[in-house]
């Protein structure tokens, strides 16, 4: 079985989706292919795509919008010619709650079906935001999670739909703990701390609350 999996963030190497596809491989052990949208042409990385068996797509979900690459991407794709042949998604997402991809996951099902794909399902991992800048020691349950995904993925050529289901566990906040994280964003406890690093390290912080497409 040859496999392809893309990696559609615009950080290629260099992000939180490159991390979860490395524990994947890592677990199933096999040669996969990597290929990145953000590095290649994309109807060339289309029309190469019928190539493999199977196809495994990874990226990031900014708010609910999928990356443009992959969009401009998905425009290029055409259906596959041959039967048999599978597609599976794997998405990462900052918010903590699976919700946030409940609409793409149903666009993706319906685009592999389109594609001539058997579809495989989407792996959802909220609360990913700076895992790749994260010690390793943080990413301990993360990192066995996509390795035994891996491991399932290689002897079954499908996602462990346990572990998916454990993955996306968190499906929306309590009224709780919403009030919660609204009382400590207040205070200038919990994300608001990781963000406005971030920002003064890429000296924006006083840009932070700046509305560019405020008419």
């Amino acid at each position: 079985m040859k496999i392809l999996v893309i990696n559609g963030s615009p950080k290629a190497k260099n992000g939180n989706t490159e991390v979860i596809i490395n524990q994947f491989i890592n677990g199933a052990k096999a040669p996969y292919e990597v290929c990145y949208a953000a590095k290649e042409d994309s109807q060339q990385l289309a029309d190469y795509m019928h190539h493999f068996d199977t196809v495994i797509v990874a990226m990031p979900l900014y708010i609910h919008a999928m990356p443009g690459i992959v969009m401009k991407l998905i425009g290029c794709m055409e259906p596959a010619i041959e039967d048999e042949k599978s597609m599976g998604f794997i998405v990462q997402f900052g918010f903590m709650e699976s919700a946030h991809s409940k609409y793409l996951e149903k666009y993706l099902s319906s685009l592999a079906k389109h594609l001539n794909y058997n579809y495989l399902g989407t792996v959802v991992r909220g609360g990913s935001a700076g895992i790749s800048m994260m010690p390793n020691k943080m990413n301990k349950k993360l990192f066995s999670q996509m390795q035994m995904l891996g491991e399932y993925f290689e002897k079954e050529g499908a996602f462990d739909k346990e572990i998916m289901n454990e993955m996306a566990k968190l499906i929306e906040l309590s009224k709780g703990k919403s009030r919660m994280f609204q009382f400590l964003s207040r205070i200038g406890i919990g994300d608001s701390i990781f963000w406005n690093q971030m920002l003064k390290k890429n000296n924006a912080l006083d840009r932070a609350f700046d509305k560019p497409f405020v008419v």
